[in-house]
């Protein structure tokens, strides 16, 4: 207990420096959090929207280059629908616009009749009439950013909308969504007899042997498209693999710097320590147990900053997810097992800057030490 009593006296003593390297990890390990949720999220929000239809699998371009795929004609749909083990095929377009005053808002064209109808449920008003193209059925979190409610209109590129509903889905990311029948969507882009998805609802009992003997036939009878399952498809999305990529680079900066904060304040605290040292070797301390304490210094520095870094990555993330810019899409993915990975990335960078001070500190001979 005295051993590990003088360690928290030893950082209590310089209390402004121990704090600023605790800050430092905090951030780097904020940062960690914060991306990570967030990344993985993007690709969890996206799986969440297709779980939520029961959609079995989606068919469109192998490459997806941006935010969403590129369009295509819906001719592909006849082989789909004669596919065995095919229940029923729809296909969607989507894109991303700025609406007013959100800056970004996904707009989705879906088949009359087709199942994403079945899985909103309408909280006012009523769904658009399948051959409308100048209504609009609005997410209940998209309603809210634009205040809007049912018989205002909305303004998407040139041409105006009159809400006609407000639904409300499983899925957060299509709860700040507009949806327009097909024909209406294909109109406002000007694509038509396009679109970017091919939702693929199987027959009840399928196998998943028999459906990955369908992906491979699907491959085979479309080159170039690829059909995913609903986990998959954010997963070859090259914008989720830039986020993910730009997270893991940022966090690794942030963690570098925290690491050689430690460094640097544990490096400090040895030389300003080198008589203190040399008293403790010459009163029998041996030099593992130098070794020890400097070591656990450091450790503690970054239990406790990777504790701190955890809370506020948490609240980092909530407070960008209620931003305009990504409230109501993204669910961020925060999970214990992240939680944890970082708080044991700040102990191990912990360790690591104090692996240095702790040896270096550890050679000193007594007598030099206290005619320091």
């Amino acid at each position: 207990m005295a051993f590990l009593t003088l360690i928290f006296k030893n950082l209590l003593r310089r209390p402004s420096r121990s704090l600023l390297t605790l800050l430092g990890i905090a951030i780097g390990i904020a940062a960690v959090v914060a991306l990570t949720s967030l990344a993985w999220g993007f690709e969890l929000s996206w799986s969440n929207v297709y779980r939520s239809r029961g959609t079995d699998l989606i068919v469109t371009q192998t490459k997806i280059r941006g935010a969403m795929p590129a369009a295509f004609d819906d001719t592909h749909i006849a082989t789909l629908r004669a596919l065995p083990h095919v229940r029923t095929v729809t296909g969607t377009l989507c894109d991303i616009y700025s609406i007013e005053d959100a800056p970004t808002m996904i707009v989705a064209g879906w088949e009359p009749g087709s199942p994403p109808w079945d899985k909103v449920r309408t909280v006012k008003g009523a769904i658009p009439a399948p051959d409308s193209k100048d209504t609009a059925y609005v997410g209940e979190v998209a309603a809210g950013l634009l205040r809007k409610t049912v018989g205002d209109t909305v303004q998407i590129e040139t041409k105006e909308y009159k809400i006609c509903g407000i639904y409300s889905s499983p899925a957060m990311a299509e709860n700040s969504s507009i949806v327009l029948p097909l024909r209406a969507m294909q109109e406002l882009t000007d694509r038509e007899g396009k679109v970017n998805f091919f939702e693929v609802f199987l027959q009840p009992g399928t196998t998943e042997t028999q459906v990955v003997d369908l992906q491979s036939r699907i491959k085979e009878l479309m080159p170039g498209f690829s059909a995913f399952s609903a986990g998959s498809l954010a997963q070859n999305s090259v914008g989720v693999q830039l986020a993910k990529a730009m997270s893991i680079g940022t966090s690794l900066i942030a963690l570098i710097v925290g690491a050689v904060g430690v460094m640097n304040t544990i490096l400090m605290s040895v030389f300003e320590r080198i008589e203190e040292i040399g008293v403790l070797l010459a009163i029998g301390w041996k030099r593992s147990r130098i070794r020890r304490m400097i070591l656990l210094e450091s450790v503690a520095l970054g239990f406790f900053g990777g504790t701190l870094g955890c809370a506020l990555g948490v609240i980092g993330t909530k407070l960008i997810q209620a931003t305009p810019w990504l409230r109501g899409k993204i669910e961020a993915d925060i999970t214990p097992g992240l939680l944890l990975v970082s708080l044991l990335v700040a102990i191990a960078l912990g360790a690591l800057g104090g692996f240095y001070p702790a040896w270096l500190g550890s050679r000193m001979s007594p007598a030099n030490a206290m005619r320091h």
